[in-house]
């Protein structure tokens, strides 16, 4: 089933609003919510908002963020989110790091003590609409395995880059694991199987079955490689912000460790109408790229997401059976009114 995302978006404004979350940060939640359900990464997306609203009944996540800066240059800022919605408090820090590079050329703003930060991309992806290369990192509860083990360590310790461009930017965003944890949890509830490269069941064997993978523990993507990345993202999310390390996050899907934030104006470097002419060349060598048999076109980072934004932003966000059961749930809670289903066209 398909709903709008106006119907969601005015859902779930309610059920945060019950909740207790103010509406300038239930505006920000959800609006970041319906951004990852539009644009396909439906692991970060409207799926999360029970979970979020769990949350706060458990008193992981507080329903509003009471934000200090506890430490302050010029260029960088540390913040502490007061454990309110993860959301809110990254797209704050986030915010925070464009109003300075304004003026400095380069910014680090660490956060901590903050719930679930959703999908980097949009962070990166604000930062370059802004005119800035964006980073962004964060780890999270423990279920990744070093390479080499069998015990959960790390994070799915997602990390994300945003260029500006002419036009839309280039957005890297992925998880240091072969696979985020929720997209397993979908294939579980869609009945699918998952790569076998993905995780290891609770015995240390290799298996594509999502129940014995979200049992077990998940891999790094790449290997060794992987491992290395998840490595620079713990330190980068915990040990350098005072934030929890991956294995003392409490395991929740409304939760998080540390969440780091940079952003940089390439005119520190060379005229920035240069660096984007250069950018785009590289951009054209890719896109003129002969692609390999079977496949009709070679896209860049972040393309395939637009590619299903601009088709579900006309016909609606799908919501899996199980999801559409917990909505009608809280609905039913709260007295509120659930999201109507779209027509077929």
């Amino acid at each position: 089933m398909n709903v709008s995302p106006n119907e969601l978006r005015e859902f779930s404004l309610k059920c945060f609003i019950a909740y207790g979350v103010p509406r300038d940060q239930a505006e920000v939640v959800v609006d970041h919510l319906i951004m990852a359900s539009l644009r396909g990464v439906d692991s970060h997306g409207i799926i999360r908002l029970p979970y979020y609203l769990n949350g706060i009944e458990k008193g992981y996540v507080k329903p509003a963020a009471k934000i200090k800066i506890l430490r302050e240059t010029p260029v960088t800022a540390l913040i502490d989110g007061g454990m309110g919605l993860g959301i809110f408090v990254a797209t704050y820090s986030t915010r925070l790091a464009i109003r300075k590079a304004k003026s400095s050329g380069i910014v680090l703003v660490g956060a901590k003590n903050l719930g679930h930060v959703g999908m980097l991309a949009y962070y990166t992806k604000l930062l370059a609409e802004n005119g800035l290369i964006g980073f962004a990192c964060a780890n999270g509860p423990s279920l990744v395995a070093p390479w080499g083990g069998r015990e959960r360590i790390f994070g799915t310790n997602p990390i994300s880059v945003g260029f500006p461009v002419n036009g839309k930017p280039v957005i890297i965003d992925m998880a240091t694991s072969a696979m985020a944890s929720f997209r397993i949890r979908l294939a579980k509830i869609k009945g699918e199987k998952i790569p076998n490269d993905a995780a290891l069941d609770k015995e240390g064997r290799p298996t594509n079955d999502p129940e014995a993978a979200l049992k077990g523990v998940l891999l790094p993507f790449g290997g060794h490689k992987g491992y290395a990345f998840s490595l620079m993202v713990e330190i980068l999310s915990s040990a350098l912000l005072g934030a929890p390390m991956s294995k003392e996050i409490i395991h929740h899907p409304s939760t998080q460790g540390g969440f780091l934030v940079a952003a940089l104006d390439a005119s520190i470097f060379r005229n920035y109408e240069d660096y984007k002419r250069d950018i785009l060349k590289i951009i054209e060598l890719i896109k003129k790229c002969e692609p390999m048999h079977g496949v009709k076109e070679v896209l860049l980072p972040g393309e395939p997401e637009e590619l299903i934004y601009e088709k579900r932003v006309k016909t609606g966000i799908p919501i899996d059976q199980e999801t559409w059961k917990r909505l009608l749930e809280i609905a039913e809670k709260l007295g509120i009114a659930p999201p109507k289903i779209m027509r077929s066209p």
